[in-house]
């Protein structure tokens, strides 16, 4: 299932954006990576973090659908 941009034009799209207070940053627990259809989000390891890891996010391949935003369990993921 594909989904347009917010905005067409790639200057204008929507990047999403975490709140690292809302987010647990679980890979096992984050509905945001299964929804992107993209790739554009990933757990990494960090032993610096306090569950050991943090979600990161590509926008270069982020397409600003918005899905992760919506499957965000915590509410963490806003587009801007």
């Amino acid at each position: 299932m594909t989904r347009e941009p917010i905005v067409k034009n790639r200057e204008d799209i929507l990047n999403p954006y975490l709140d690292k207070r809302k987010c647990p940053a679980l890979k096992e627990m984050c509905k945001a990576i299964e929804a992107c259809l993209y790739g554009a989000i990933v757990h990494v390891e960090d032993e610096e973090e306090p569950l050991g890891g943090r979600i990161v996010f590509d926008h270069e391949k982020c397409n600003g659908c918005g899905f992760c935003a919506e499957a965000c369990c915590g509410h963490a993921i806003e587009m801007r």
